[in-house]
């Protein structure tokens, strides 16, 4: 079902840009450049909401799709009319307004990252509230001292819109028959650009939670080194805590190949079998009991080899006589990776004097299990492992019980006479856009605007901040009632929301200045620093052995589930000018035509940062791609290499696509608001009940006399345009002349 639902999107948006850009073929020559940018930028709009519109709450995945069928709408209307010059200038106008809004919500980098995102419905409604913790651990989240961590992570998110990937449990197991079951791990900063409040609010929570578990001095240097490399990429940060025993861990680590934060000590720490620079994915942590001056540093290495186990079974062979249970665990469940784990002797750190640190001998080490790929928690699968155990005292049942956080077990620890078994996340970003705060941790983290409470950028002008502030109150509910509200009673315009719009207009008049982007082309030669900011096009036709793309074939065309997808595999094997993460965006235009033939679009950065080098490594690839099968694909290959020589490209290098943080400061302009930026504005944005005819949002007095051309047209026309029923002699909105929005319930705004 979902596969179908998939390939009728697709198939609605082929259908509007195949109609699009055939209209720009049909146009006359003069007007064809306006008429295909305006086709190309629509077909990359449809194509982002299809893949993505998932990500959005409802009413703005509606939104989207009305903005494209207008923006088609117009287009036609506008070569149908006489004199099609004008309107399609007024079009590109518009368009400017949207890549505005598009950069506001992240831009390109946002969508980047939006691809890397999972996609699994039911994932994004589990949450981790007080009722899975007690549940799952046996402590009260209302618990003093070890319902800290949790109640940290309910104060960033709000209380039950924690996703549940923030959450994991662990229980230790002793040959002794002792056992230790009420432990769990929360993570305030995910290891992934999918969530995040940014650093300010993340190490204020952290300051509460190592406050109510008494933590040594050296936690509270780490916190202050992570709240002053406001340069450097957050890392992630978690807590852990075990309250049978006292102990508790602030963890620290490190994604995306970016550096630790200059930690204290942290370079300190004892070899590992398996040293790692600081640049690579590692885990480090801070360790104490409860009340103790006294902590331990502790580093988490990775075997960088996914697949092979030979490292694990000699170190925990050689170190634990584990070999036998490597092997098995190996043998049921997949070793994914092992852990190699260092730690030093216990010390005391007062920030004044640098204690000597010590390596104290290995105590443990670990393994990640494969799991099959399956992301939740198992019974069959636990039974399997607790018999790999021998039943361990209490293993049965806390398998059992823990299975209501849904991870499947993780980790594997072990060391002599214990085994500590983990249900931690693997998989980050399931992301629910019913729920408004994970939804702003979403847009925090796709758009980087953590530097200031709110997502504020302090570089914005007034007028620009609040025409933000007005966005994020329509769509996202912001600090503002309008959005339920407008909700509440659709049709109208409440007055939060017209007070939404008196602050706009009191922010953006006397002709207050917005921020713009130059619209031109790039020039790489007196910019060659933006050469890897750029994206170009790769259009290839192929033909299908047989005559026949099945779904399977399509799905790994189309889609990037995996490493195996084709985006997956050009990111695996191109370069990309100043980028250490390529990034490609596949899709298929053309899907089982009548003759057998696809064409397959790919959009990316160069090599090179060229238009030509990003041909020629694309004709490359799809000549490599076409000869071999393409996966699940099966190409006539010869006739696929034939039908390459009529593949087609094209660079997407305006100044407007490109990052704003990177154009050029001659590229950018400021201009005056104005009347038209705020009827651009309300018509993207407004609640319908707040817009002509049914409600008069514009001032009588211009916001820029100066400049706005919209002054002279409601000198003209406007004043005699009807300012809706509730501002008018007989509010009663009975004028049947004039359509009203479906349940309009009359005056009373």
């Amino acid at each position: 079902m979902k596969t179908a639902v998939l390939l009728l999107v697709a198939a609605g948006t082929a259908k509007r840009d195949e109609d699009l850009h055939a209209l720009a073929a049909r146009t006359r020559t003069e007007h064809r450049p306006a008429v295909a940018r305006s086709a190309a930028r629509a077909a990359k709009a449809s194509r982002l909401l299809a893949d993505h519109g998932h990500l959005l709450p409802p009413d703005l995945r509606e939104k989207g799709q009305d903005l494209l069928n207008e923006h088609e709408f117009r287009l036609h209307a506008a070569l149908d009319s006489a004199n099609p010059g004008p309107a399609l200038a007024a079009i590109e106008k518009r368009e400017a307004g949207y890549l505005k809004a598009f950069r506001k919500l992240g831009g390109e980098g946002a969508v980047s990252k939006a691809r890397k995102l999972p996609k699994d419905e039911e994932r994004t409604k589990l949450r981790a509230t007080r009722e899975v913790l007690f549940e799952a651990t046996g402590i009260d989240a209302e618990e003093p001292v070890w319902g800290a961590p949790f109640r940290a992570l309910e104060a960033l998110f709000g209380d039950g819109h924690a996703p549940m990937e923030a959450l994991g449990v662990s229980a230790k197991f002793f040959e002794d028959g002792r056992s230790l079951t009420k432990r769990y791990h929360v993570a305030l900063q995910p290891p992934c650009d999918c969530w995040t409040f940014g650093r300010a609010a993340v190490v204020e929570q952290a300051r509460g939670v190592a406050e109510s578990l008494k933590a040594p001095p050296l936690v509270e240097a780490w916190l202050d080194s992570i709240a002053a490399d406001d340069t450097g990429k957050l890392p992630s940060v978690g807590f852990g805590v075990s309250a049978e025993d006292g102990a508790c861990k602030l963890y620290v680590l490190n994604y995306g190949g970016h550096e630790l934060p200059p930690l204290p000590l942290v370079d300190a720490l004892p070899r590992t079998a398996r040293k790692q620079d600081r640049a690579s994915s590692v885990m480090v942590s801070v360790e104490w009991k409860f009340g103790d001056a006294k902590t331990q540093l502790r580093q988490y290495a990775v075997e960088a080899s996914a697949d092979d186990v030979s490292v694990a079974r000699h170190t925990q062979g050689e170190r634990f006589a584990g070999d036998e249970l490597v092997a098995a665990l190996d043998r049921a469940f997949g070793v994914k990776q092992s852990e190699d784990i260092a730690v030093t002797a216990p010390f005391q750190y007062d920030k004044a004097t640098t204690p000597p640190v010590a390596a104290a001998p290995l105590a443990k080490s670990g393994l990640k299990l494969k799991n099959g790929g399956d992301l939740d928690a198992n019974a069959d699968a636990d039974a399997k492992l607790a018999a790999l155990l021998n039943n361990a005292p209490g293993a049965e049942a806390w398998l059992a019980r823990s299975r209501v956080v849904r991870h499947a077990v993780s980790n594997v620890q072990f060391g002599e006479g214990f085994v500590t078994l983990y249900r931690h996340p693997t998989v980050f970003g399931f992301v629910d856009p019913s729920s408004s705060p994970q939804h702003l941790a979403l847009r925090n983290a796709l758009a980087k605007r953590t530097r200031a409470t709110r997502r504020r950028l302090d570089d914005m002008t007034a007028c620009d901040l609040a025409e933000e502030t007005f966005m994020d109150n329509m769509i996202w509910g912001g600090e503002s009632e309008c959005k339920d509200d407008k909700e509440a009673f659709p049709g109208m315009c409440p007055a939060s929301c017209q007070a939404d719009i008196e602050d706009l207009i009191a922010a953006c008049d006397e002709c207050a200045l917005t921020d713009a982007v130059c619209d031109a082309t790039v020039d790489t030669d007196l910019y060659p620093s933006l050469a890897g900011e750029l994206r170009f096009e790769y259009k290839a036709p192929v033909v299908m052995a047989g005559g026949d793309m099945d779904d399977d074939c399509y799905k790994y065309l189309d889609e990037n589930e995996d490493e195996e997808g084709l985006e997956g595999q050009l990111e695996d094997d191109m370069q990309c000018l100043d980028r250490d993460e390529p990034d490609f965006d596949c899709w298929v235009e053309d899907h089982e035509n009548g003759d057998g033939t696809a064409t397959i679009g790919c959009e990316g950065c160069s090599s090179d940062g060229t238009q030509s080098g990003f041909e020629a490594a694309m004709a490359t690839f799809f000549q490599n791609l076409v000869a071999s099968t393409g996966g699940p694909c099966s190409f006539d290959a010869a006739a696929s290499l034939t039908s390459l020589a009529g593949a087609t490209s094209n660079v997407q290098s305006r100044y407007s696509d490109v990052d704003d943080a990177m154009v050029p400061d001659n590229k950018k302009l400021q201009m005056p608001y104005g009347d038209s930026g705020l009827f651009e504005t309300m018509n993207l944005w407004g609640p319908e009940g707040c817009r002509y005819p049914y409600y008069g949002f514009l001032p009588d007095e211009p916001l820029c006399k100066d400049c706005s051309s919209m002054a002279q047209a409601k000198e003209d026309v406007l004043n005699g345009l009807w300012d809706g029923p509730c501002n008018d002699d007989d509010p009663r909105g009975d004028d049947d002349s004039l359509p009203l929005p479906p349940n309009y319930p009359g005056c009373g705004c």
